[in-house]
């Protein structure tokens, strides 16, 4: 079987790879280098391109070391084709989770006011007293009750929240005994909500998902954050929410368009922090995606089936 590794995510745990028997590994960083790599490979670690997959001439599989799958399954000849593709899913939820709770209290904590009068010099104890504030008893809706809106709640539970979740899938006995509604009640979770957290994958279904409609339903005091996948959002609906002060505040981790444009209005809107798509990294999490993609060679080794397999027409 041939291994090309495409992708440096991982790279400090390939190692782990060492023990497989009867696995070549090949890695491969260039465009010119994949397209001549991939043409005998069995395997892809990453994300191939169209001209990238056409190149190839005995792919069975593509491991992609991410949750979010529509760069690969955006592509009609690879959904198409006989390839098997998995994901990372679970992977990055740790991260994401732990990052979702950091824009939470640096708005509840008022830390990005302070970063301000550190700067300035400024003590102004007295001033922001007011506007600190404790999360216990607040509600949290997650929008995407996978494996990341699962860790979400795991931690919003031990912060003694509430939380409600929607997903394409209404779960009546899901983990950590949260009510899963249907996308139907999307309205009800964005008024009931203290935070709304978007942790629902990227797919044509969910393309501008969150716009105007629902985003004007929340509180004036409620936080909105986006942690899983650009696109899902309508950005031009929460600039003009925020730029209005209809919400307290929000955070994104992930754009429509990225690099996010210089000249994009989310840089100034304010109450918004922005961070440059890393809610899901940390060392840890790529020793994880090296590892589901050592356990699924021994499952394809052993003709079993492969673990996190992406419906290629669903996008997840």
């Amino acid at each position: 079987m041939k291994l090309l590794l495409t992708t440096r995510m991982g790279d400090p745990y390939f190692g782990l790879l060492d023990d497989l028997t009867d696995v070549c590994k090949v890695w491969a960083s260039t465009p010119d280098e994949i397209v001549r790599e991939i043409a005998d490979a069995d395997v892809v670690y990453g994300w191939p391109t169209l001209e990238q997959f056409q190149a190839a001439k005995q792919l069975r599989w593509i491991q992609i070391p991410s949750a979010g799958v529509e760069m690969v399954c955006s592509i009609p000849e690879i959904v198409e084709s006989d390839v098997i593709v998995t994901n990372a899913r679970g992977a990055h939820a740790r991260a994401i989770a732990e990052h979702t709770f950091a824009m939470l209290l640096a708005f509840t904590r008022g830390l990005h006011r302070f970063e301000q009068d550190k700067a300035a010099r400024r003590w102004s104890r007295e001033a922001a007293i007011p506007d600190v504030l404790e999360i216990a008893g607040w509600t949290i809706g997650i929008v995407g009750y996978g494996q990341i809106g699962q860790q979400v709640a795991r931690r919003a539970i031990g912060f003694e929240m509430n939380v409600l979740a929607a997903d394409v899938n209404p779960m009546p006995d899901a983990p950590h005994s949260v009510e899963v509604w249907g996308l139907d009640r999307l309205p009800d979770l964005f008024e009931q909500a203290d935070v709304v957290v978007i942790a629902a994958p990227f797919t044509p279904e969910t393309r501008h998902m969150i716009g105007a409609d629902l985003l004007n339903r929340m509180k004036p005091t409620a936080y909105f954050l986006v942690e899983s996948r650009g696109g899902i959002l309508d950005e031009p609906a929460l600039v003009d929410v925020l730029k209005k002060g209809k919400i307290a505040g929000a955070g994104l981790d992930v754009f429509e368009t990225e690099p996010l444009p210089a000249d994009s209005e989310l840089w100034d809107v304010p109450n918004l922090i922005v961070t440059p798509h890393l809610a899901g990294a940390s060392t840890q999490k790529d020793r994880r995606c090296v590892e589901i993609l050592h356990e699924n060679i021994l499952r394809m080794q052993r003709g079993e089936p492969l673990v996190n397999l992406v419906d290629k027409r669903k996008g997840y």
